[in-house]
């Protein structure tokens, strides 16, 4: 059993962390960071650490998945509306952009492959899933997702669930928990997989 709540604004640099440590050598984050001054890793939490730190002051779906009193798995993204951010983070948004060398190009290739494969109806979107290593294959991203797309489920004005995947093993996962495949492309040398579960 996991316990699973809403994230807050002290569990950033700990939910960062095992973002980081989760998404090492996933194909995506390293198609988007490779060209980054600081590594890949580093690269990757900042942008992990902009997106919660945003879903968190907007009220979006944001839980910490907490095993031995840290933060071993995180979930975020965005019910229905896709309000503005703060400015503040906006401007954060931007300086990754300015330091990071080809990020902006590829973050709008990632859209070019991702936005057209997104469903007409009101849904849900899953922007960032992961838990730690030693929590894979236990149950904990099952139990993560599940507390997502509850969210969705409850929700009379939502039709379903979207994300995408740049992983073999990921999209698997969400196939084995009733995700379909709604379109498919490749970012450098990645593939990127656009799924959707109805609810």
């Amino acid at each position: 059993m996991f316990a699973i709540r809403a994230a807050e604004a002290e569990d950033v640099d700990s939910a960062v962390a095992a973002l980081g440590e989760a998404f090492a050598g996933d194909p995506l984050i390293s198609y988007l960071f490779e060209e980054g001054p600081v590594g890949v890793r580093a690269s990757a939490e900042v942008f992990f650490s902009i997106l919660l730190r945003a879903r968190i002051a907007l009220g979006m779906p944001a839980y910490v998945l907490e095993q031995e009193g840290g933060v071993a798995g995180v979930v975020m993204g965005y019910d229905i509306s896709r309000p503005a951010w703060p400015p503040a983070l906006t401007e954060e948004w931007g300086r990754l952009e300015t330091d990071v060398p080809e990020f902006t190009a590829r973050i709008a290739e990632y859209d070019r492959i991702s936005v057209p494969c997104q469903p007409a109806d009101a849904h849900y979107y899953l922007g960032v899933i992961g838990v730690h290593s030693t929590l894979q294959g236990r149950g904990a991203g099952r139990a993560l997702l599940e507390a997502f797309c509850a969210l969705s489920l409850a929700d009379p004005k939502s039709h379903g669930v979207f994300l995408e995947t740049a992983s073999l093993a990921s999209l698997r996962f969400y196939q084995r928990n009733g995700f379909e495949i709604r379109g498919e492309g490749t970012l450098g040398s990645a593939p990127l997989w656009c799924v959707y579960m109805p609810t």
